[in-house]
Order: structure tokens, then sequence, then C-alpha cells
């Protein structure tokens, strides 16, 4: 278990240098700016949380496919010398690259939720626990619903090139998560899930209106908090899943 261990590290240390000077790290912090430096200052005292909306139904899946195909093209370019040279399972490798993905996704929502957070300061409510709490967890949750692009990216990318890496997973995360409402249970499809699960912590539907303008949507939407759960886990396990898969492929298609 230690082996294994030290192996993930060393991978993800691998790709933390790989990218200290290249475009994904750059990407994730640039793209998480403009819809939360144009709405995060409050208005008359009242912070609005619609360009948030904007930032999880659009900005972070184009963020997040450049991000991953960016990943995974750095290797590709190089014939997977640079990880054939580790000297560690390529499953475990794999692994690395899809962990260094979620942490770059992380990073772009906690920059997200840093300047929600600098603009509540001057709300007239100012700076409280609970809505600190709350926005975390909307970064969190944001996180979480859109991880299972991740292995898709890297799959498509390093199977079929960086714009199937780009443009399929977004396409359907676009598309799936445009339709929610077409879905009975919209938190457990990941695509959709990532439009509805952000209703039961932060105030906007999923049209990034105001909750006010529909209550009875928005409080249906939020009322479960059971199904929120069960839909973050079922994400989570989407990208376990779809990472698993990733590494089984990449082993014995580098191994032959």
């Amino acid at each position: 278990m230690t082996g294994e261990k030290g192996d993930l590290l060393a991978g993800l240390r691998a790709e933390a240098l790989k990218s200290r000077h290249a475009a994904p790290v750059r990407l994730a912090v640039l793209m998480a700016l403009p819809m939360p430096l144009l709405g995060a200052m409050p208005y008359r005292g009242v912070q609005s949380f619609s360009a948030w909306n904007y930032w999880y139904a659009l900005f972070l899946p184009v963020a997040l496919s450049l991000v991953v195909a960016c990943v995974a093209r750095a290797d590709a370019r190089t014939r997977m010398r640079g990880l054939l040279g580790l000297g560690f399972p390529l499953k475990r490798a794999w692994w690395a690259k899809a962990l260094w993905c979620l942490a770059l996704c992380t990073l772009s929502n906690l920059v997200v939720f840093g300047i929600y957070l600098a603009g509540s300061a001057f709300s007239s409510q100012g700076l409280t626990a609970a809505g600190t709490l709350t926005m975390l967890l909307c970064a969190l949750a944001n996180t979480v619903t859109a991880a299972w692009m991740i292995p898709a990216g890297l799959f498509l990318t390093a199977r079929l090139g960086m714009l199937a890496g780009i443009f399929c997973p977004l396409a359907a995360q676009l598309v799936g998560g445009f339709a929610w409402s077409l879905m009975p249970l919209p938190q457990l499809f990941p695509p959709s899930a990532s439009m509805v699960i952000p209703t039961s912590f932060i105030p906007v539907l999923p049209s990034g209106e105001p909750l006010a303008a529909d209550t009875a949507l928005g409080g249906a939407l939020a009322a479960d908090g059971m199904l929120t759960l069960a839909g973050l886990a079922v994400c989570a396990l989407a990208f376990a899943a779809l990472t698993a898969a990733g590494a089984a492929w990449f082993a014995l298609s580098e191994e032959r």
C-alpha cells in the first residue's frame, strides 16, 4: 500500500511539474475569473449569484474540457515517454493524471468561491459563517458534478485526438445540463446534476434567474437533501468508474 501511495504521489508531482509553466494551471485560473468578477460585487447591499450560475453552467465545462485536453496532450506529444520513464504501473499514472485534473477543477471553483467571498464582505449582511460554508459547499459540489468529464476527456484525447477530447465531453455536458427538465431525477444524471444540485446551496435557478422568480421550482429542487447527496455520490462514482476503465485501457494499450 505504501508503494502504491508513493507511486501515486510521484505521478501527481510529475503532472504538477509538467503543468507549472504550461497552459493547464493558467486556464484553470483565468477561465474562472470573468463571471465572478462581473457579478460578485453586491448591488445596493444585495449579492447576486446569477453570475455563479453562468460559471458552472457554461464557463466551467469549457474550462475543464480545455484543461483536461492540455494535460492529456502533454504526454501524447511525447508518445507517453514521460509516463513510461517514471517506472511505476501505468494504471497509477492514469489515476495521477485524472486526480491532477480534478485538483485543477477544484482550483477553478475555489477561485470563484474566493471572489464571491471577498464580495460578500461588502454586502449588507457582511461575512457570515453560514454564508461562507454555503458557498464553499457549492464550489465543492460544482467540482464533483463536473468530474465525470475528466476521465472522458483524457480517454478521448489519448484515443482520438485533442478535438475529440475537448468537444465530445463538452457537448455531452452542455446538452445533458440544459436538458435537466426532461430528466425524472436530474440529480442522478451527472450532466444535469451540475445544473440542479447547486440550487440546494445558492439561491439561483438552473435558468440563471434568482430563486425568487420561481420559489416552487427552486423549493422542489432543493427540498430533498438525500437526493442531493445521492446525486453527488453518483457523480463521484461516475468519475471513479470512468477513471478505472480508462486506466485499464491505458495499461493494456501501452503494454502491447
